[in-house]
């Protein structure tokens, strides 16, 4: 099961003192790692992508074990990464992420071009706060999965939060481009509505930004955020005079 990703409006006047409690808890994590070796292991296995380093010659025979395993005990190498993905969404949806990433990392080292590998990881990341690396991870899932449109929301959903932070991973243009295809390959899907209103409030259209609210409420009201239209209400009343 896949997860959607939130898209939070963050105050500027917030980012400063976020910016301080993650570079705390990184600071933190480094000592852990002098301290512990098991730590160190750990920590290579929950990258993502196994950190896109060259594997030593223990960590390859390793992996060639795992292999071999799978292919006793699946049909394929697809079938394999599929389940292995599959764990991963659960170990999201329970909130372990560092066995999710694990999970979703033998997916990738099964099929490399197995999107959901790295759709998972992008997932991750995002939750993680690492938006970058979230963007890069989505965008390659993109490349293997051109014509996901639930894929291209959660990818303008990353960078829309890297606009709002101010972070190095596209534009708001971006975000906008991938909203119109999403919705041009699917139009009944509500969330996309709410992410391209949510594009359009942060350029300061705020009448297309009611016209996308209105469009997913007619779709599916539950995902309508009642957050945010407070703060499209601070810009512009309801032309509907639906919402007040």
């Amino acid at each position: 099961m896949r997860y959607l990703l939130p898209l939070f409006i963050i105050p500027f006047f917030c980012l400063d003192v976020l910016a301080q409690q993650q570079a705390a808890l990184v600071s933190n994590r480094e000592i852990v790692k002098k301290e512990d070796s098991t730590t160190e292991i750990l920590d290579f296995r929950v990258l993502p992508l196994f950190g896109e380093i060259k594997k030593n010659q223990e960590q390859q025979k390793k992996d060639d074990v795992f292999l071999k395993n799978c292919d006793e005990n699946f049909k394929d190498r697809t079938e394999a990464s599929k389940f292995f993905a599959e764990r991963g969404w659960e170990y999201i949806g329970e909130g372990q992420l560092d066995t999710a990433v694990y999970r979703f990392n033998l997916s990738y080292l099964l099929n490399p071009q197995n999107m959901e590998a790295y759709w998972g990881l992008g997932v991750v990341s995002f939750q993680k706060g690492k938006f970058e690396e979230s963007a890069k991870l989505l965008s390659h899932g993109l490349k293997l999965d051109p014509n996901n449109a639930m894929l291209m929301v959660d990818i303008a959903t990353v960078q829309m939060n890297c606009f709002v932070e101010k972070r190095n991973c596209e534009e708001i243009d971006d975000a906008v481009r991938l909203l119109e295809k999403s919705v041009k390959l699917d139009s009944t899907n509500a969330n996309a509505w709410l992410k391209f209103a949510v594009a359009e409030y942060h350029q300061e259209h705020f009448d297309k930004s009611w016209e996308y609210i209105h469009k997913c409420r007619m779709l599916d009201l539950s995902f309508v955020d009642l957050n945010f239209v407070q703060q499209l209400i601070a810009k512009k009343e309801d032309p509907m005079g639906i919402f007040k």
